[in-house]
């Protein structure tokens, strides 16, 4: 299994970063091929929807060899941040089929806000999001890098248990339209 960790915040202090880093660690113990990919190494200052960058390239490539996907992301005033948005609508048929994993990060409600817009985006995109851990107030739950907190660890299990389940059930789909593009935008 290939799982790719978005880390959708480029702000300083940021604490999705340790929730990430933690989800990254966690599936590699579950023998996953694990990769973070950081906002920040791709931020662009707007879209460029029809002319490819090298970033836009770089980016898109890691999503094409993802089997399953992870977003990570604080909720700022009722959704996500604009630098992730910038990074998800760089591409746009490569993310069809791929299930998604959805991880909020948020002192007071835990993203419940954030949770509601990022499964309509994921749906907007062809994606399927498929599970959710929401991190309330992460300096009470981590110790360092570790998690502290028995019940999270039980939601993140189940999290990669049910990404697993439907990354598998999807790869054909998933197959299908990146070996043909045509098929691609609901042809199927």
């Amino acid at each position: 299994m290939k799982v790719k960790v978005v880390l959708g915040t480029a702000r300083e202090g940021r604490k999705s970063e340790k929730v990430a880093r933690y989800l990254v660690k966690k599936a590699q113990e579950f023998s996953w091929d694990a990769e973070l990919i950081d906002v920040r190494d791709y931020l662009l200052a707007y879209t460029h929807r029809w002319k490819i960058t090298p970033e836009m390239e770089k980016y898109r490539e890691k999503i094409l060899e993802a089997d399953a996907l992870i977003i990570v992301a604080p909720e700022y005033n009722g959704s996500y941040p604009g630098e992730l948005k910038i990074l998800l609508d760089t591409i746009y048929d490569e993310y069809e089929a791929l299930p998604v994993g959805i991880c909020t990060v948020s002192s007071v409600t835990g993203g419940v806000r954030l949770l509601m817009e990022l499964r309509t985006v994921s749906l907007n995109y062809r994606m399927l999001p498929v599970a959710q851990v929401l991190f309330y107030n992460v300096d009470d739950i981590f110790e360092g890098e570790e998690l502290k907190d028995e019940k999270y660890e039980e939601r993140v299990g189940r999290l990669f248990g049910t990404l697993e389940k439907y990354a598998k059930a999807l790869k054909p789909i998933r197959d299908e339209v990146r070996e043909n593009p045509e098929k691609r935008s609901g042809e199927l």
